[in-house]
């Protein structure tokens, strides 16, 4: 198949452009960058579109970006409703086969609930009320013929980006610890599982709706440290408090200090195996040898 993907220089879409090329689909991108195959121009945005059998959109403005002030928050939801609109329009309009877009487990906000499922109600917290106008933004392509599936991501482990990558230098110094209290939920997911999981939704035309992108077994975050210093031999007992965390980033500390624990409930029903559902092993085969 062809695909177009958005966001393919990023930490996800950096994994996903290689999965899909090795499994026979031709991956046309659109972004901002010279090295896209099409621009986010009316014009270029709608060749993109009718030169292939589907798309998958990665791109929005990092959460990390910069504290969120009223404006960067306009910023984050735009940079993510905008598009996915403009491509579910297309897709519409040209009769796709599907769109598959991103999400976050966000959309749940903070909570102590085990297992949440994709049905789960939506939170309301910001990120939640971003998540939700995120997923809505697609409503005009759901409700034509084009096949829409949204993957709500977890946290994503990988050594060449997301939340791992900004831990390891801190931990193999032997400075490692968890996050606030510890006892807050840390939704995983190994990001051979995640990409794996977005081709699944490519390649099967029965999947359509919300699939969590996490590990079926989360964690508390002071368990994903313990777990992190042993695999890397190191001591993981010095905790970063809240009040820290809070002052350094804001309201942004909050994606770091809640958290939820939602189990990928359809992706499994429909067949879909992980490689790594628990994180130890996850952890070795990210990190050893390296």
């Amino acid at each position: 198949m062809k695909v177009l993907l958005s966001g393919a220089t990023g930490f996800i879409g950096g994994h996903l452009r290689p999965e899909l090329e090795a499994a026979g689909h031709e991956v046309l991108t659109v972004g901002r960058g010279a090295n896209s195959d099409f621009d986010w121009s009316d014009e270029g945005l709608k060749c993109g579109v009718g030169a292939v059998d589907g798309i998958v959109h990665l791109a929005g403005e990092s959460l990390f970006a910069r504290r969120w002030t009223a404006s960067q928050k306009a910023i984050l939801k735009s940079s993510r409703t905008e598009t996915t609109r403009r491509l579910a329009d297309l897709a519409t309009e040209l009769d796709k086969d599907f769109l598959i877009t991103a999400s976050a487990v966000g959309y749940y906000g903070p909570s102590d609930a085990e297992n949440l499922t994709e049905e789960a109600p939506q939170g309301g917290d910001f990120l939640a009320e971003l998540c939700g106008e995120w997923e809505r933004a697609a409503d005009l392509a759901r409700q034509s013929s084009v096949r829409v599936a949204t993957i709500r991501i977890g946290v994503v482990l990988g050594t060449d980006g997301g939340a791992l990558k900004r831990m390891l230098l801190p931990f193999r110094l032997g400075l490692g610890g968890p996050l606030g209290s510890g006892k807050q939920a840390f939704p995983w997911i190994h990001i051979a599982d995640l990409v794996r999981l977005f081709r699944y939704t490519i390649e099967n035309k029965n999947t359509s709706g919300v699939y969590n992108g996490t590990s079926p077994n989360p964690v508390s975050m002071g368990k994903f440290a313990k777990t992190l210093g042993r695999v890397l031999h190191r001591p993981a007992i010095f905790p970063v408090p809240s009040f820290v965390l809070k002052l350094l980033l804001g309201e942004i500390s909050t994606i770091l200090l809640t958290g939820q624990r939602p189990i990928p409930k359809r992706a499994m029903e429909a067949g879909f195996e992980l490689r790594y559902p628990h994180l130890e092993p996850a952890l070795h085969e990210l990190l050893d040898g390296k």
